[in-house]
């Protein structure tokens, strides 16, 4: 049985990643017979280095920093996990208040569960359609450009928009967490409809899955100092376990489902 060395193994991903623009993590631990967190600390080196881009589940070549999956195939990835953390977040929704839900699919999933009266403002059409058969639900959908991929309404008109309102909380999701540096997105339209969202908001929750943690994608959200909670579902992995200890250590709040 072949061992590979840390320079063969970052090799092995250059060239994968050079041929085929995506590598998957489970594909690496797999193919080089390492830990998980082996692969997770190559990946981190490697981006270091600015060889590629850690994105979620995995790697992408730069070129591809601002690459994201069509919501149908993100609200199926990890169905699971996002399930737990929407039923959790949607408790969170008190009587009579008014939120913002951005285009994310965890949040999606999150509006299944909502059962009080409130008012729902958000820039994902694909949530106003799941919610217009609530009748305790008023939903307001703000404008702009249509980002086809993810049924949502990005650019200036969005982020203008969003400056009319400010609501009690703000459920958002995004496509990567480090605990040094904050919370990013893969594209920069989406980043900032979240950004001004944030702004317009007394308590701000993200809403992610632990296959998120410890990576970072194209462009800066912000900081988990400037949010009220960071909601992941709870998994024995070392990595999830060492990014829950150091948030908790540095008084960044996070709460596991």
């Amino acid at each position: 049985m072949k061992t590979f060395t840390a320079e063969e193994r970052k090799k092995f991903i250059l060239d994968y990643v050079k041929e085929n623009e995506f590598v998957d993590i489970t594909y690496l631990k797999d193919t080089l017979l390492v830990s998980e967190m082996t692969i997770r600390r190559d990946l981190k080196k490697l981006e270091e280095d600015n060889s590629l881009v850690r994105v979620l589940g995995g790697a992408r070549s730069i070129p591809g920093g601002t690459y994201e999956d069509p919501v149908d195939k993100r609200v199926k990835f990890h169905a699971e996990e996002k399930d737990r953390i929407a039923r959790y977040a949607a408790s969170l929704v008190g009587e009579g208040e008014s939120i913002f839900m951005d285009a994310s699919s965890t949040v999606y999933a999150m509006a299944d569960y909502l059962e009080v009266h409130a008012t729902v403002i958000t820039n994902n059409i694909s949530i106003c359609m799941k919610l217009k058969d609530k009748e305790k639900i008023d939903v307001i959908l703000i404008g702009g450009s249509l980002r086809k991929s993810a049924m949502s309404l990005v650019g200036i008109e969005a982020v203008r928009m969003l400056d009319n309102y400010y609501v009690d909380k703000a459920f958002l999701s995004s496509k990567s967490v480090d605990e040094k540096h904050g919370i990013s997105d893969a594209t920069r339209d989406e980043a900032e409809v979240k950004k001004a969202m944030i702004k317009a908001s007394e308590e701000v929750y993200f809403l992610m899955d632990h296959h998120k943690l410890a990576s970072r994608a194209f462009y800066k959200v912000c900081d988990l100092e400037e949010i009220t909670e960071l909601i992941v579902d709870a998994s024995e992995e070392e990595y999830v376990t060492e990014f829950t200890e150091e948030c908790r250590k540095n008084h960044k709040h996070i709460h596991c489902v």
